[in-house]
């Protein structure tokens, strides 16, 4: 287990980052979003920016966020 102080959340959860991302690592992401439990989660990499994407990639981030915010609203 990647830790004990938080493995299981009653709230969405949402792990985004990007994939050069060297302040946190995507693969250790990834292992503790597998390991994570929660009513709704959702790893999401953008391919072309590192610990930004909502300023790297503003426009996709934006798309991301707004269909998110629809899925939760319908």
């Amino acid at each position: 287990m990647i830790t004990s102080i938080v493995d299981k959340l009653e709230t969405p959860c949402f792990i985004v980052m990007g994939k050069y991302d060297y302040m946190t690592s995507v693969h250790a992401a990834k292992t503790y979003y597998d390991q994570i439990a929660a009513p709704v989660k959702e790893y999401v990499v953008f391919d072309k920016s590192a610990h930004y994407p909502q300023f790297e990639q503003k426009e996709l981030f934006a798309d991301w966020l707004n269909d998110t915010w629809e899925d939760f609203n319908h």
